[in-house]
């Protein structure tokens, strides 16, 4: 599949790609070299959001961007007020900074926020009728042609048990004119599902569904961000000189070697906390070294490398971890076990979860040999690969990043029963 698929927006009628650019943290020119890449490659709705305000991304800088013609533009503000006077200046910002006179969609982000008011007791039902009289300003806008629609973005909309959770239901009740409320947005990763897919014996509707019904075009974020178990979880895990711009031999023998000085240095740092008496277990941590030293003669033969690696040295490494897990153990100090175990997490943990995704879907394991981050790329597919979603917007800050993306979102869909695998194993519940 060549072509990027596009989904229809029920109340506008546009067609927009599944992959959606999200600008979150964009602010370096590079960030516009990325916008462009994504432009050039078909991606057609954009959120032109809060971090288009640093002037980097803006359709000054972009010479492909022509915010009048072939792109939906999604904007959204994060500022804590959702009054009618607020969202007027955040529009006009908006529109004065992308030279154009309309906006395709408007989201009011994160209203839940209101709740947490400082200076007073803000309750739910406040934040509703409050947003009933924003609804009633956007509508008038939307009569003037000035923006195309307008929806919600919001991160608890599928937690009702959250403090702050707001309703979709609740909210559509307080717009006047549904025809307007065209887009919702909620997060929607490998860790965080609950707005589009139930739990099994879970009866109660998902966000999913009730847009559905209502005629709503559903969107979704964060999803190589994960809020897991409480700590945030980036599902990246690229490889080395992996950077999608095809370099010279020697610049990629240039990353390995710093690459490899890094592990080397990590390496020592561990051995320096380990008692000189361990010596078994201070030997084994040594590969940075020996690879750095002997990196020369692996770029001779990618294959032997390839096999080298495979075959003896991640092997060798799975056991050294495992030894030094059993040393932090025996040590008696939670504090020194708990710093053990997440360097042994992180030395790991990623690579895993890429290759348990492999595993669970065997259709995602055909991934191009410089793709920067192969987890990235699968994770992405698999989200696409839900119906009931529109679009996944995913920060792409960098050309290589927009690479991965792209090659994502031109894939085929995953069956259905793929799907269910992936949500069926425990890791992901």
């Amino acid at each position: 599949m060549s072509q990027l698929v596009k989904n229809v927006i029920p109340k506008t009628g546009q067609r927009v790609t599944r992959l959606g650019f999200g600008s979150y943290r964009a602010s370096k020119p590079i960030h516009a070299q990325a916008l462009t890449a994504a432009l050039e490659g078909g991606v057609n709705i954009i959120d032109t959001g809060n971090n288009f305000e640093n002037g980097y991304l803006s359709s000054a800088d972009i010479s492909s961007f022509d915010p009048n013609q072939d792109y939906v533009q999604l904007t959204e503000k994060s500022f804590h007020s959702i009054s009618p006077r607020v969202l007027e200046k955040q529009i006009q910002t908006s529109l004065n900074r992308l030279k154009t006179n309309k906006l395709d969609i408007f989201m009011i982000n994160s209203p839940e926020r209101m709740m947490f008011s400082k200076n007073r007791r803000y309750t739910s039902a406040q934040l509703y009728k409050d947003l009933s009289l924003s609804f009633r300003y956007l509508d008038g806008l939307v009569k003037s042609g000035t923006i195309g629609g307008y929806g919600v973005c919001s991160n608890t909309l599928a937690l009702p048990n959250a403090a702050d959770h707001i309703s979709l239901t609740d909210i559509l009740k307080a717009c006047p004119n549904l025809a307007n409320f065209v887009a919702a947005e909620v997060p929607f990763n490998l860790y965080e599902r609950d707005a589009i897919v139930t739990s099994e014996n879970d009866e109660k509707r998902t966000v999913a569904e009730i847009a559905k019904e209502n005629d709503i075009y559903l969107m979704t974020n964060r999803p190589l961000n994960a809020i897991a178990n409480g700590q945030i979880r980036v599902l990246v895990n690229h490889e080395l000189g992996a950077d999608g711009k095809g370099p010279v031999e020697h610049e990629i023998m240039s990353k390995m070697q710093n690459s490899f000085e890094k592990v080397a240095k990590l390496e020592s740092d561990v051995m320096s906390e380990l008692p000189v008496e361990e010596e078994n277990l201070t030997a084994k941590f040594v590969w940075g070294q020996v690879l750095s030293e002997n990196l020369a003669r692996l770029s001779q033969n990618h294959f032997a490398t390839r096999h080298y690696l495979t075959n003896q040295v991640l092997p060798a490494l799975q056991r050294d971890l495992e030894s030094l897990q059993t040393f932090a153990s025996e040590l008696g100090s939670d504090q020194e076990l708990a710093a053990y175990q997440h360097w042994i997490e992180d030395y790991r943990e990623n690579n895993e979860l890429d290759r348990i995704l492999t595993a669970l879907c065997p259709t995602m394991k055909d991934i191009p040999n410089d793709a920067y981050s192969p987890l990235s790329i699968k994770s992405l597919r698999f989200l696409m690969s839900h119906t009931e979603v529109g679009t996944v917007f995913t920060g792409m800050r960098d050309p290589t990043y927009v690479k991965d993306a792209l090659f994502a979102a031109r894939q085929e869909l995953i069956d259905e029963e793929d799907i269910n695998d992936v949500w069926r194993c425990p890791i992901f519940n």
